[in-house]
């Protein structure tokens, strides 16, 4: 044990193989009390994110604060344990020990300019406290398949992985929609499920917002090819308990 840490990284890891292998049904199935004792590591694990998480987030709106900026929105959250386990299943090469999401905070912005002043200066101090650079996943210069586009920060706060994420209103309101649409169908299409054409519609709604966003009209047909792709996906947003249609006309 080092640190914030709770056990050593390898029984940390092979907690998450332990869960990993009750979740799939993975042969030999783990027993009850194997199951009982990775659970209460895995969960240790996750708890000690809880005052790293605190500092990042304070970190983050100091940074804020000496820029003479205001945000849209601000959170920040602890990931509970049955995403933590859902994210080992859908990750099956990823040890948990090295999971860099289980604690983050979140800014969005008016604009990408904001955010990048908030990123330059976060990032200077993140060299002063650990000595090393942050890693960056840059979801504007690549974004994601499902169309998402954010700015991740991957730090640490004493022994812990932090994300930071920095978005702006545009993105925000995209990742929200994303969410709604997981809730009203019940299919979790943030982490690629559903319908093919639902995640059509998204991507072409996210790259419209990065067009807008960054000053430039969209290429000849953008428009008809959203329309198209609205009007397809339409079917598939209902609701799968209760009543009630897709309200994003």
């Amino acid at each position: 044990m080092s640190g914030l840490l709770p056990y050593s990284k390898g029984r940390i890891d092979r907690a998450g193989k332990t869960l990993r292998r009750a979740l799939v049904g993975e042969q030999p199935l783990p027993s009850a009390d194997e199951l009982v004792e990775a659970t209460a590591v895995a969960e240790a694990f996750r708890k000690a994110h809880r005052a790293p998480t605190v500092s990042a987030r304070m970190g983050l709106q100091s940074c804020i604060a000496s820029e003479g900026l205001t945000v849209v929105e601000f959170s920040q959250r602890l990931k509970r344990m049955p995403t933590v386990i859902d994210k080992l299943r859908r990750m099956p090469t990823m040890k948990l020990s090295s999971m860099g999401d289980i604690g983050g905070c979140r800014a969005v912005f008016k604009t990408q300019e904001e955010a990048n002043l908030v990123q330059e200066r976060f990032m200077a101090n993140s060299v002063q406290r650990n000595g090393v650079d942050d890693g960056v996943r840059d979801y504007l210069q690549n974004p994601r398949s499902s169309g998402y586009r954010a700015v991740h920060i991957l730090t640490r706060y004493s022994d812990c992985r932090i994300e930071v994420q920095l978005r702006t209103r545009m993105q925000h309101d995209w990742a929200k929609l994303v969410e709604e649409v997981t809730t009203i169908t019940g299919i979790d299409y943030k982490s690629g499920d559903g319908a093919a054409e639902v995640h059509d519609w998204l991507q072409l709604l996210s790259r419209g917002a990065s067009f807008e966003e960054a000053g430039q009209d969209p290429y000849e047909g953008f428009e008809q090819d959203y329309i198209v792709a609205r009007v397809r996906a339409q079917p598939f947003i209902t609701r799968q308990r209760g009543s009630g249609r897709d309200r994003h006309g």
